[in-house]
């Protein structure tokens, strides 16, 4: 009896089908840490839609599942291993910074027109005050 290169049972042809439409539908793995925060999101929607539907899931429905387990433990794994959760809280740190930033720009801008009126109107009652005030002393 000799290896089988090529099983061409119907738990094999299940499975292949299963890795191939895992594939066509979740593509290969993101490059960044968001993305891939992003794709295991979408692979645990889909599993959870999957049970769902599936109450009692034939043998291809079973291989697409454990396909779809598969590859969110293995997007899982790869989240740990690159320390993502870090850079997704520092980058969520940095954008608060920012939008914090652009709020106090668009605060400052709003008072400085109101402050711009006041400070002419000061220097106009000072002048007058100054134009008065040596009126007085060269009469």
């Amino acid at each position: 009896m000799g290896i089988t290169y090529y099983d061409n049972s119907p738990t094999n042809k299940a499975l292949q089908a299963a890795i191939i439409k895992v594939q066509n539908e979740f593509g290969a793995l993101p490059f960044n840490c968001v993305g891939l925060d992003k794709d295991i999101k979408r692979v645990s929607e889909k599993i959870l839609e999957e049970r769902r539907n599936n109450m009692f899931p034939d043998l291809e429905q079973k291989a697409y599942m454990n396909q779809l387990e598969f590859k969110k433990n293995t997007y899982e794994g790869i989240f740990a291993t690159r320390n993502c959760r870090d850079v997704i809280t520092s980058l969520r740190a940095k954008s608060g910074l920012v939008q914090q930033t652009i709020s106090a720009i668009k605060a400052e801008q709003k008072v400085l027109p109101t402050n711009q009126i006041d400070q002419n109107l000061y220097i106009g009652l000072g002048s007058i005050v100054l134009l008065c005030g040596l009126y007085l002393v060269l009469k």
